[in-house]
């Protein structure tokens, strides 16, 4: 509960709006996204499973992120810009909804600001939120190895005294597709488009800024998972192209791009940490010349009612002459099974299982082999020596609960060395943590 109490107290303490000297921007370059799946900034096709919830806390310091009046610099000290300072975090979170369909938020804050020279240059007063953002994904097409998504989200500014989005503005809204896919089992792409919509408000008057129009938002991201060490390499490149050429008196550019490269360490199944550093690409509004972050996602679930074991029927894995494949695969997920990090088949779970097992038994078989699978995480031989406890404690308990025939019904490990999704995020290693029956019903 720790992460939780933290994000209460983050929330609490920077519930406050910020408030802009001159102007202030909600044009915020870097977004973690609410899901914590697979990218940083990048949204991936995959949604978070129902009723998982992915917390986020993410930290990033800035330099030289402040829009100067190009004009009234240059006249009044000579074009000489202050060097700036922002440190902010990034709160969110977000749930899974359906198989197909999540939703999140986020609140960014501005911790603090250091200015070296403040004439003309939009920076904050103080610290606070600077928005209220809220997403929705759902995915249209896909399986584990990548797909197709459509996104909508929003953003409310909360920065007073905002040129950038003028007097009273409306919500701005977004609207993306984003696709990916896996390439050998190591590397994932993602692309991300779409369009945002903003609902400007009136111009603020004697200062030289005028709200900011629509915009095409654009972003494209690879990683790479280094299995041995449980963590993904990660690089991004995000940015957007302003809908309309508006006349702005400032020293950077409406339209922004970004580099990012990071690392992304799975501390347990359950915690992520990220690291990382961006590059301005293109000057713009918002976007600093370069940034450090930190963040990490925990992430739970699924937090409803937890349902008897869902049984999943898989096509025969393809198997080596002459050996016939199986005539059925039934996949069970570990932790409808087991208690964590234990050979042990938990109490709560003996009455599913026995049902499962009579099903089985009822339509008559040959032969029965029982794998055991499971994720990443840990040390590989201890993995192995785990995946083949489970299987055989399964085999034992169907002997000795179920007298069948001792003679029909093998055990065989394979630990981590049979992944059928990804092992860079928790939902992929829920899946990878398995017990798969293979089932002969006729003679062969």
């Amino acid at each position: 509960m720790r992460l939780t109490s933290l994000a209460v107290i983050a929330l609490a303490v920077f519930s406050f709006h910020a408030r802009a000297n001159i102007c202030g921007t909600d044009f915020q370059s870097f977004n973690p996204t609410t899901s914590g799946l697979d990218f940083v900034t990048v949204h991936s096709s995959e949604t978070l499973q129902p009723c998982v919830v992915n917390m986020g806390l993410f930290f990033n310091y800035a330099v030289n992120s402040l829009t100067y009046s190009k004009t009234l610099n240059a006249n009044v000290v000579g074009g000489q810009k202050g060097k700036d300072q922002t440190f902010g975090a990034d709160l969110s979170a977000g749930m899974g909804l359906t198989k197909r369909w999540d939703f999140g938020f986020s609140i960014p804050f501005v911790i603090s600001q250091h200015v070296d020279q403040d004439y003309y240059v939009s920076s904050f007063d103080n610290g606070g939120a600077t928005e209220v953002k809220a997403n929705t994904k759902y995915r249209l097409l896909g399986d584990d190895s990548g797909g197709l998504a459509g996104i909508l989200s929003f953003n409310y500014n909360l920065i007073r005294d905002n040129p950038f989005t003028g007097k009273n503005p409306g919500p701005g809204w977004n609207f993306e597709l984003a696709a990916d896919t896996t390439l050998a089992k190591k590397w994932a792409v993602g692309l991300n488009a779409g369009y945002r919509r903003r609902s400007q408000g009136k111009p603020l008057p004697g200062v030289p800024f005028v709200p900011m129009d629509d915009q095409y938002i654009y972003s494209a991201a690879a990683s790479y998972l280094i299995s041995a060490i449980d963590t993904k390499v990660i690089f991004e490149l995000y940015g957007s192209q302003a809908a309309k050429k508006v006349t702005q008196d400032t020293d950077r550019s409406l339209s922004s791009l970004e580099a990012l490269v990071g690392l992304k360490h799975d501390i347990s199944q359950n915690i992520a940490a990220h690291f990382g550093y961006t590059k301005q690409v293109d000057s713009s509004l918002g976007g600093p010349e370069w940034r450090v972050y930190t963040g990490v996602n925990w992430t739970i679930g699924p937090i409803c009612k937890e349902e008897a074991p869902k049984v999943v029927v898989a096509p025969p894995p393809p198997e080596p002459a002459p050996t016939p494949a199986p005539d059925e695969v039934y996949t069970l997920n570990i932790e409808l099974i087991f208690a964590h990090d234990s050979d042990q088949i938990g109490t709560k779970h003996v009455a599913p299982l026995d049902d499962f097992i009579k099903g089985l038994i009822s339509q008559g078989f040959t032969r029965i082999v029982i794998d055991g699978h499971t994720d990443s995480l840990g040390d590989p031989e201890y993995n192995l020596g785990l995946s083949l406890r489970r299987a055989n404690r399964v085999r034992q308990y169907m002997i000795d609960n179920h007298k069948v025939d001792a003679k029909k019904v093998e055990a065989t490990g394979y630990g981590l060395t049979k992944p059928i999704a990804d092992n860079g995020n928790f939902q992929g290693r829920q899946k990878n943590r398995r017990v798969e029956f293979n089932v002969w019903r006729g003679k062969h």
